[in-house]
């Protein structure tokens, strides 16, 4: 009602943020108490730190090395969105990334970045896997070749 009876633009804007803020928090609430979490199992935890470890660790280094801001930034919302899909679909701990990205301060946001995915990793020798390592990329290649071998490359 105080979206529709406020009399300012002001107002109204105030109401409706209220009112958006106030859904939010329901829908938190209904799907905290009605949705089943999931629990990190071996299987369903498969290859998601080398994925981790692939596409954003590298990112993150070189994006530092080169004092990339904004590079920096992009890699670092990847990651955090990475980390929340894992928490949500997989059931590892919540990893708060973004709230070590400083701008002024990247060499410290690398340095967070690598403690979060130790943390990870943790998550990852719980459930008692071994993090996939290979020496070369022919190493990597006969590996998937052997695991996919009708794959066409």
């Amino acid at each position: 009602m105080a979206v529709i009876e406020s009399e300012t633009i002001h107002n109204t804007r105030q109401a409706a943020f209220a009112m958006l803020e106030s859904i939010v928090e329901f829908y938190d609430e209904m799907r905290e108490k009605f949705t089943e979490k999931p629990t990190p199992t071996y299987d369903n935890l498969a290859g998601t730190y080398e994925e981790l470890w692939c596409n954003y660790r590298n990112k993150v280094s070189v994006s530092i090395e080169q004092n990339d801001h904004s590079y920096a930034f992009h890699v670092a919302m990847g990651a955090q969105e990475f980390l929340d899909e894992m928490a949500e679909t997989k059931g590892t701990k919540k990893l708060e990334l973004m709230k070590h990205y400083d701008a002024t301060h990247l060499p410290l946001f690398k340095d967070a970045f690598l403690c979060l995915m130790d943390e990870y990793l943790e998550e990852y020798t719980q459930v008692g896997r071994t993090v996939n390592r290979y020496d070369s990329f022919e190493a990597l290649y006969a590996q998937f070749m052997q695991s996919h071998p009708t794959a066409i490359l």
